[in-house]
């Protein structure tokens, strides 16, 4: 965990967020915000791990490098093998924590109270008038205070109103991000969208031999292409975590040797020592 520590604090994360992380404040009730030292899953290496999610997921952040995209909360389903983003910042990622609970105990509790305390969160009333109007449905979560005009593109309806620059969700495609995106962060509706362009990113075209891709682009200094393209499918991840050391010697950038080398350690300790994605 202490790359991860160096990782949390070079990336300048909410206090609050990082004792949930490490478990300084215990999150009641959800079985789905778990240690990411319990077990190491196959992952991307722009998406940075903080909890392990029940049913093999992750809940973490996607941090871009020779890129300018913004960090963004996101989830990993890796059944569905796709990235979606779920919070623009951690006041919405508290919504997440505490509405399912108020659902749960149909009310506010003590506990749940308590809780909210413990991570400067003081809309738990508004949550709970909320729940007895809504329940969790995201449909209406313009109506709270913390996503009124500021919608994740996983629940956005209306393209036109989203102020961040993830590439796709389930239901839509941002098309000035496509060139800027890597496979994970393209669904399978919006890939069968743009697969047949003329003008879409090889490292985005499931049949391309992403290894060799990634060796041309690093011939030619191209990083952005070359991180794009180790970040989408179709890798061995022992030729993954090669990309990163390739990577490693190009940048002089600490937070990316940080990520760098958290992704290869856990990859190594791990059973996926043969795997891929």
């Amino acid at each position: 965990m202490e790359l991860l520590k160096k990782i949390v604090d070079k990336l300048n994360i909410d206090i609050n967020l990082q004792n949930l992380i490490f478990k300084r404040v215990a999150i009641p009730y959800h079985d789905d915000y778990n240690s990411v030292n319990q077990y190491w899953y196959e992952h991307p290496p722009c998406l940075i791990p903080l909890f392990l999610g029940y049913g093999a997921s992750y809940k973490g952040i996607i941090n871009h490098f020779f890129i300018n995209r913004k960090n963004t909360f996101v989830e990993l389903d890796l059944e569905y093998g796709s990235i979606v983003e779920t919070a623009f910042n951690f006041k919405q990622l508290s919504v997440y924590l505490i509405l399912p609970m108020i659902m749960s105990y149909e009310g506010l509790t003590e506990e749940i109270i308590e809780f909210a305390g413990k991570i400067d969160f003081d809309k738990c009333q508004e949550l709970d008038d909320f729940s007895n109007k809504y329940g969790d449905n995201t449909d209406y979560f313009d109506e709270l205070v913390y996503f009124k005009n500021n919608l994740p593109l996983n629940i956005i309806k209306d393209m036109s109103t989203y102020k961040g620059d993830f590439p796709s969700s389930y239901d839509n495609l941002n098309e000035s991000q496509v060139i800027n995106s890597c496979l994970f962060e393209i669904s399978p509706a919006a890939y069968e969208t743009i697969k047949n362009r003329v003008d879409i990113p090889e490292w985005l075209i499931k049949e391309t031999d992403k290894k060799q891709l990634f060796e041309n682009y690093i011939l030619n200094n191209q990083l952005k292409e070359a991180w794009l393209t180790l970040n989408s499918k179709g890798w061995l991840l022992k030729d993954v975590a090669e990309g990163l050391e390739t990577l490693k010697s190009k940048t002089n950038d600490e937070l990316f040797h940080l990520v760098a080398d958290n992704w290869i350690a856990g990859w190594r300790n791990s059973t996926f020592l043969n795997g891929n994605y």
